[in-house]
């Protein structure tokens, strides 16, 4: 008998299931509230798609005409001529020395080249690696040098918005070894 009552079971949920299915739904305005309701109350056509570009940045505070894009940073042109504001020399070994040149603006990297420096009359190496930093202003780079004093000749270098750099002819004063 317990297999005539499962079977009984099934039969009935599953008329009732079907009975759900088969009936009208809701009349209009009796139904919960779905949103706006287009003509003849079928919903609203979709929109159009959402963009792909992204929404605009907001204004900058500085004039975007006089700002250059440099590895991410942003730096404004400056109407003053390219210049060294400071120059630093370490060795770090017996005829190794470091060299840093910091200058008053940013200088383009592709503009630096071995044969833009010389130290006392001669061309850097061509495997001179240079190094700069984030804001594009300081290059650093080793050099051999034996003795504690070195002249140092820059030409040819340019700032990042394309001003070139006067010749310039320094003497050094080499600091000992860094600690």
């Amino acid at each position: 008998m317990s297999l005539f009552k499962r079977f009984a079971f099934i039969i009935t949920v599953s008329l009732f299931m079907a009975a759900l299915a088969a009936a009208p739904g809701p009349a209009p305005g009796t139904g919960p509230v779905t949103g706006p309701k287009g003509p003849e109350g079928n919903p609203p056509p979709p929109g159009p798609p959402p963009s792909k570009n992204p929404p605009l940045a907001p204004p900058s505070p500085k004039n975007p005409d006089s700002m250059m894009y440099y590895r991410g940073m942003r730096t404004a042109q400056q109407d003053i001529p390219l210049s060294i504001t400071q120059t630093k020399a370490s060795r770090v070994s017996f005829d190794k020395v470091e060299l840093e040149i910091i200058f008053n603006q940013s200088i383009n990297p592709r503009s630096v080249k071995n044969t833009c420096i010389t130290i006392n009359g001669e061309e850097l190496p061509k495997s001179t690696k240079f190094a700069f930093n984030k804001k594009g202003d300081t290059i650093k780079f080793e050099a051999e040098v034996q003795s504690n004093f070195c002249e140092l000749a820059l030409q040819k270098i340019r700032s990042f918005d394309g001003r070139l750099i006067s010749p310039v002819n320094l003497s050094l004063e080499i600091q000992e070894e860094k600690e």
